[in-house]
């Protein structure tokens, strides 16, 4: 038997010590968190090393035994349950944080790395990691990113595929794949984002770099307490509808509150409802924003309220919050978690629901939820020595699931499909997207031995029906039946929407354009969900319009917006603009994709709500995707409010390393800049926003940064050199123009590759996003030599068509991953430009 023949290889090649294979030794591997499903494998191996978990991932492909990469086990969906007759990897012992690099904000560690120890690694340089599960100071970087982990403080800073910039992972066949470099600005499809959330089935991470945060200047807890959780509810729809983005926002139920203080005791008020509000950022903008926020409790119908900005009494708050789930123990003797998503609008129908569906039960629940997300934490109690009480609590588990997708939500906002929620994903997802989700599955691992019978239920190909067709006619019907009659023809296609962007939509010889811009509007906005979903075609600057008359914004500024850009192609180009900075850029906001794939099969990833964690994260693969892996037909993207007033300075910092220099201070001094862009060789450029009475002393401390000799915008002319920035005015007419992923310590090397080019540059977000307009001809070749030398991908987005060159410069990105993972999309190259890698 194969395993047999691996198990005598493992027994030749690892110590007894780190090879458990005794009935007593492998027990407490038998489940993980969800001790609901056991399983006992045929062997536990604690992997000493990044090349010994390679060589057991190559020992168990070559003999056809299935494998299960663990950490902590705290997963709570069963995706670290192991696979009977196949082995446990354990990565505990790979826990080295490798290197913190604090001007450029990363931490390189090992996946075994607690999530906690990155901060404590990364605090000594005033740093920290924002992803913070309930579990971090046990759950691990390598569990985290199998199942895209969020936390409390998630609303604000995102989950785990937020802060993920590289990754090197073995994948099933033991090939190693590279994913991502480094930057926060992606420079072609987004193969990482793809890989975080995959649950464990496309491979192992083996050495993360994570993207830290500067410690927040100034953080106040506020705790409120209500009369009911409908009141609550409705305190959390004012807060978002002021305008306000809090760090977090939770609510808490009343057996939540007396289990938590029946455990940890952190003093709560006896209340049926708790609300916990945090904010943090720049002083004076927590000041303002907190003076705001107190105006809305207090109209809210708060019983009680407290504040806290020390550090031990905050924490207390937290530690009530964080130990919900453990400490229902005190309440009942046997509980599950659910974890599901529904519209923040729609809370208090979901509360309603669960209440009537758990008196139905005979059960009772507690709940605790991140609802400044919707992502709702009931717990489950039962007693499992009654007769029946595990099955009826399984049911109500059940029902809230359909009930979460029934109003418009997630199965899982971060806790991942794992075992527990496999049958419930043909609820949230079409046979056409799970069939999708099949094949990247099994291009990546043919054999399907990581992580098997995860997540995607397996029945065999021929048995999947293709999605029923919906009533009338929808808005991509036609592009599909021209994308359909191209490819009866035997012709390629290639998407396109405003033609802002040449080098991506100028069709090869040969090639037929698949035209767009007729595919447009806005089908759907809900301020107050702080989503907008949109058709493809439809233009930024209408998108933008619509927003502005909300107070809200796309913060990541997609380029070329006033020259038509659609959304469609703004996604598919990965671009975005100096506004980026401080919120991140447009793979940080696109939550929903509708597609049509290189079958001609309209398929549908993600969910439109701000936080999901179901199936494969095919929205961030869609963004730098060029229009390659699949025709974008309908977004839907996160917004966020726009700042009530703009103002700039900009100063000439005397030389390159001067103005790098005050780049990093200004990125250092806890300062909430919109923008901070650098025109080579000196000039610095620091946008900010927020309330205008706090404009000025703001200013004043950027100013003291950047030396004193500081020009001032304000209004109009503020307004046109940003849009001349975001427009890529600054370019040479005729000038090819590429975005290339950076790292602020690489911009002297590109530099000086670049200064006898003749090439004109600009340098956005902090140093992390560049933009090159090179002259004259051959610039795709002399760009792509110039980016190898300086380690940094790109794209072409600007300037004349070109057809026939290449489209990504620089080093090569996602390898065998993204070769399987193409095909897989595109199995009969129906898109022009071949594989992406």
């Amino acid at each position: 038997m194969p395993v047999q023949e691996l198990l005598g290889a493992l027994h030749r090649e690892i110590p007894a010590t780190r090879l458990l294979t005794q009935p007593a030794r492998l027990a407490p591997y038998e489940s993980d968190a969800l001790t609901a499903f056991a399983a006992r494998p045929e062997a536990v191996v604690l992997a000493d090393s990044r090349e010994e978990v390679i060589e057991l991932v190559r020992l168990c492909h070559r003999e056809g035994v299935p494998f299960v990469a663990r950490g902590s086990g705290t997963s709570l969906s069963g995706g670290s349950l192991p696979v009977e007759g196949g082995i446990v990897i354990g990565l505990n012992r790979l826990n080295r944080v490798l290197a913190v690099d604090p001007d450029e904000r990363t931490a390189v560690v090992e996946p075994g790395v607690i999530n906690q120890a990155v901060t404590r690694a990364a605090a000594p340089h005033g740093l920290l990691y924002a992803p913070d599960p309930s579990s971090q100071s046990i759950c691990t970087i390598g569990g985290n990113i199998a199942f895209n982990s969020g936390g409390a403080h998630c609303l604000k800073h995102g989950m785990t595929s937020n802060h993920v910039l590289a990754l090197e992972a073995v994948l099933p066949d033991g090939e190693l794949a590279r994913l991502g470099s480094g930057s926060v600005e992606p420079a072609a499809p987004d193969w990482l984002g793809l890989f975080v959330g995959s649950e464990g089935l496309f491979g192992i991470a083996l050495e993360i770099t994570l993207r830290l945060l500067a410690e927040p200047e100034a953080t106040c807890t506020v705790l409120a307490a209500y009369p009911s959780l409908e009141a609550a509810g409705d305190a959390v729809a004012a807060i978002v509808s002021a305008g306000l983005l809090p760090v977090a926002i939770e609510i808490m139920d009343a057996l939540a509150i007396r289990a938590a203080e029946s455990s940890v005791r952190p003093g709560y008020p006896d209340a049926p409802a708790l609300v916990i509000v945090e904010l943090d950022g720049e002083r004076g903008i927590v000041d303002a924003d907190l003076a705001r926020l107190r105006e809305v409790i207090r109209s809210s119908g708060a019983t009680e309220v407290r504040e806290s900005e020390d550090a031990t009494e905050r924490a207390t708050i937290w530690k009530g919050r964080k130990s919900a789930f453990s400490a229902v123990g005190w309440l009942a003797p046997d509980y599950l978690v659910q974890d599901g998503c529904v519209p923040r609008t729609r809370l208090g129908e979901a509360l309603a629901d669960i209440e009537r569906l758990s008196a139905k039960r005979g059960l009772e629940v507690a709940n605790v939820f991140h609802a400044g997300d919707g992502n709702l934490h009931p717990l489950i109690l039962f007693d499992g020595r009654e007769p029946g009480a595990v099955e009826r609590a399984e049911d109500l588990a059940g029902e809230i699931l359909e009930l979460c997708v029934r109003l418009g939500g997630s199965i899982t906002g971060e806790h991942g499909v794992g075992m527990e929620k496999r049958a419930h994903l043909a609820g949230m997802f079409g046979p056409d997207d799970i069939a999708l989700m099949r094949r990247l599955r099994d291009a990546v691992d043919p054999g399907r031995l990581a992580n098997r019978d995860k997540m995607l239920l397996t029945p065999p190909a021929a048995e999947v029906p293709s999605s029923p067709a919906a009533p009338g006619r929808a808005p991509w019907d036609e592009v599909r039946e021209r994308f359909r009659e191209a490819r009866s023809r035997g012709a390629v296609v290639l998407a396109r929407g405003a033609g802002t962007k040449p080098p991506l939509s100028a069709p090869p010889e040969g090639t037929v354009p698949l035209e767009l811009s007729g595919l447009s509007g806005i089908t759907r906005y809900d301020p107050a969900e702080l989503t907008l979903t949109a058709l493809a075609g439809t233009p930024v600057a209408e998108i933008e319009a619509e927003l502005a008359t909300h107070g809200q914004c796309l913060p990541f500024e997609p380029p070329l917006a006033a020259a038509g850009a659609t959304l469609g192609g703004a996604i598919a180009a990965g671009a975005s603009g100096p506004g980026r900075h401080r919120h991140g850029g447009v793979r940080d906001f696109v939550l929903w994709v509708r597609f049509l794939d290189g079958t001609g099969t309209v398929v549908t990833g993600g969910a439109p709500v701000v936080k999901n964690a179901a199936g494969f994260d095919l929205p961030k693969l869609m963004v730098g995707s060029l229009g390659r892996l699949g025709v974008l037909l309908e977004i839907a993207v996160k917004v966020f409010p726009a700042p009530t007033a703009w103002a700039t300075l900009r100063a000439e910092a005397g030389s390159l390393p001067e103005a790098l220099e005050a780049i990093a201070r200004l990125d250092a001094a806890g300062i909430e800049l919109e923008a901070l862009d650098l025109a080579p060789p000196a000039r610095v450029s620091v946008r900010i926003g927020g309330a205008p009475e706090a404009l000025d002393g703001r200013l004043a401390r950027i100013d003291g940064l950047l030396g004193g000799a500081t020009e001032r915008l304000d209004g109009a002319a503020e307004h046109e050199a940003w849009a001349g920035a975001r427009e890529l005015s600054w370019a040479p007419p005729g000038a090819t123009v590429a975005k290339v992923a950076m790292r602020r310590g690489r911009v002297a090397a590109l530099e000086g590759a670049l200064e006898r080019s003749g090439a004109t540059r600009r340098y956005s977000a902090g140093g992390n996003l560049g933009w090159i307009a090179w002259p004259g001809s051959g610039a795709p070749q002399a760009l792509d030599a110039a980016l190898r030398e300086a380690d940094a991908p790109g794209v072409l987005l600007g300037g004349p068509p070109a057809p026939s060159g290449p489209l990504l410069l620089g080093p090569s990105q996602g390898g065998e991953f993204a070769v399987r993972a193409h095909r897989a999309l595109d199995p009969d190259g129906a898109f022009a430009g071949g594989v992406l890698a």
